[in-house]
């Protein structure tokens, strides 16, 4: 009786220089070794790269700032928000939220509505401030969409998924317990130390 012939050993996933392993190792955004390889520092590169772009058509065309757009683009979208959750939206802090807002207030373009059952004014947009998201809207869709569309639509795809994905995990990190993980707890850190009179350690994280 004729016997099978042996299947070859299953390849081990190559390891990277620092010993990582997995079917990404060999990519230099899964084995950093340098700042250009770090996925935070790339992402935070093609951001700012792009942002240029959307901050000089807001300040050059519309009078107004990048960050200042994002509240109106966020208005446009959910009108009546309060100042906290555009903060949210926006992931800034209330006093860079609550200086655009003002800031928009005095051109005219946002106004703060009572809330029927007396609860804390909504934030909206003028007259003004609805003709500048039409008039600016579509300009800053063309950015992005000329950007998006220099993929393919498999790897767009792909991008969307691994977007989503990258999102969650950074979501799940931030949750960790501090005992649990490497990372400071939000309340702590180099800035709270430096409020507290203690020398900050280190820069930013890429």
């Amino acid at each position: 009786m004729a016997t099978r012939p042996s299947r070859p050993a299953a390849r081990s996933a190559p390891s990277s220089p620092s010993g990582e392993s997995g079917p990404s190792a060999g990519n230099p955004l899964a084995a950093p070794t340098q700042p250009g390889d770090l996925l935070l520092y790339r992402l935070v590169k093609l951001a700012a790269a792009s942002g240029r772009l959307v901050t000089r058509l807001c300040e050059r065309s519309h009078g107004i700032t990048r960050r200042e757009w994002g509240v109106v683009m966020w208005l446009a979208q959910e009108p009546g928000l309060q100042p906290s959750v555009l903060a949210v939206r926006l992931e800034l802090d209330r006093a860079r939220v609550s200086r655009a807002i003002g800031s928009l207030e005095d051109k005219g373009l946002v106004q703060r509505k009572p809330l029927a059952d007396g609860g804390p004014a909504g934030l909206h947009l003028t007259e003004a401030g609805a003709r500048l998201h039409a008039a600016l809207w579509p300009e800053v869709r063309a950015i992005n969409r000329d950007l998006a569309l220099s993929l393919d639509a498999e790897h767009l795809d792909a991008l969307d998924r691994s977007l989503a994905r990258l999102q969650e995990r950074a979501a799940q990190l931030e949750r960790q317990p501090a005992g649990a993980a490497p990372f400071p707890p939000r309340s702590g850190g180099a800035r709270a130390g430096a409020r507290r009179g203690a020398a900050p350690g280190g820069g930013p994280a890429a």
